[in-house]
């Protein structure tokens, strides 16, 4: 619903402004810096446009604070499994929080460092927000792709599902996402006379990492990396509701005659908040 209400409005926002601007020339070009900001200058008074800008900038602020919260559970889970050098820093709970307080400090500071590129002028600053869609693009549709062509009848679905539609909907998005992101690494302007300041540098600031990273694994990370690490008995629930091992037998009998539940064996093994999986 998150989803489908963003496109809806989005889509209504794009009318409105394909509608109401004066002249498109004009935003683009304006000295502002900021197309919107121009736009909006075009079409209500001053004070009306100041006041719709602090909104958009404090909605921006925001939404900062979600990519870093969701960044740092990100570097949380990858150095729970041990995949990168200090991992045992990053993965530590805070006892008093209960979260992983040093991973959202590094966040903060590689964050707060990549935003000193704007000091280099719009091109350094311009190539790192180059990766927002195909980074996205990307991960998003990684699982799905995995899901559809490697995992097969193997694949457990949870209690929300789209049934006989999700390989077809994979599909679609798979090859959706195989089309979109050459068009992403494309320039925006053709011609013989191309600068550097009109080079779409996405293939090399996103490309570049993913190349070292995969170099890394084929040379390295591949013979020690085994998959995430379970510090405790792995349990799922069937499709019957039967609770299963990492074996899909069924230990729902043995957890009933034992009286024993999935939550009173964790409290029994003394796990605390952030340890179990």
């Amino acid at each position: 619903m998150t989803s489908a209400t963003g496109s809806l409005f989005g889509w209504f926002l794009q009318l409105v402004v394909a509608y109401t601007v004066v002249d498109i020339d004009g935003v683009l070009e304006s000295d502002l810096g900021q197309p919107f900001a121009a736009y909006l200058e075009q079409c209500m008074p001053q004070k009306s446009a100041q006041a719709i800008l602090a909104l958009t900038i404090i909605a921006g602020f925001f939404m900062g604070q979600g990519c870093m919260i969701a960044a740092s559970r990100v570097t949380f889970a990858y150095a729970r499994d041990d995949c990168f050098p200090l991992s045992k820093y990053w993965k530590q709970v805070n006892k008093h929080t209960h979260t992983p307080v040093n991973a959202v400090w590094l966040n903060v500071a590689l964050g707060i460092c990549l935003l000193l590129l704007i000091l280099a002028g719009p091109l350094a600053v311009g190539s790192l927000f180059s990766i927002g869609a195909i980074g996205a693009f990307v991960a998003f549709t990684l699982p799905i792709f995995i899901r559809v062509f490697f995992v097969g009848d193997r694949f457990r679905p949870g209690p929300w599902n789209l049934g006989v539609f999700s390989v077809p909907c994979g599909v679609i998005a798979s090859a959706f996402v195989a089309l979109m992101v050459p068009i992403l690494c494309l320039p925006s302007v053709t011609g013989a006379d191309l600068t550097p300041d009109l080079m779409n540098w996405t293939c090399l600031v996103y490309g570049g990492p993913m190349v070292l990273i995969t170099i890394w694994w084929m040379v390295s990370a591949r013979k020690w990396f085994k998959g995430p690490k379970v510090n405790i008995e792995h349990l799922m629930l069937g499709r019957d509701g039967t609770v299963l091992d990492g074996e899909g037998k069924d230990r729902g009998s043995d957890y009933a005659s034992s009286g024993e539940t999935v939550s009173g064996k964790i409290a029994a093994e003394g796990l605390g908040p952030g340890q179990g999986r």
